[in-house]
């Protein structure tokens, strides 16, 4: 009953609820963030995307890397996911279904680049994405910016 209701929460979190036009989600600039504290100072796309697929779990210096993702319909979510993971977060569901069944969580979802920013600067290990214009950049440090596609 546990694994079904744990099921059944997952798909929640992945399920898109609405899409803005394709041209309107990959026309979005990405900004990449990290807590200010944060020992981790470059990433790579290649390196972002093992992050978030939790094909790589830890940050070079052996911290459990902790990857944030925005809602599954948010525009900027899908923006990044097509860009970085290549696939739309509904796409990944069949993928996050198998790896959690080997007991692999995905990303944490947090509703607000608000809250990314505020979690990343309190994580160390942690790390995020927001709309270049939503980086607090008291708290948030950069590691760069996935610029508009086409632009």
């Amino acid at each position: 009953m546990r694994f079904k209701r744990t099921t059944l929460i997952l798909l929640a979190l992945l399920l898109p609820c609405g899409a803005p036009p394709a041209g309107e989600r990959e026309s979005l600039s990405i900004a990449i963030v990290v807590g200010v504290g944060s020992p981790n100072r470059q990433v790579t796309v290649d390196t972002l995307r093992d992050l978030y697929l939790r094909r790589q779990r830890v940050w070079p210096d052996g911290e459990r890397a902790m990857p944030v993702n925005l809602p599954a319909d948010d525009p900027l979510r899908l923006a990044f996911s097509r860009r970085v993971l290549g696939r739309r977060p509904v796409d990944l569901e069949p993928y996050w279904l198998r790896l959690y069944r080997e007991g692999v969580q995905p990303p944490l979802v947090l509703q607000t680049s608000h809250a990314v920013c505020a979690y990343v600067a309190v994580e160390p290990a942690a790390i995020g994405y927001v709309a270049p214009d939503h980086v607090d950049q008291k708290s948030c440090r950069v590691l760069f910016v996935l610029a508009r596609e086409g632009g």
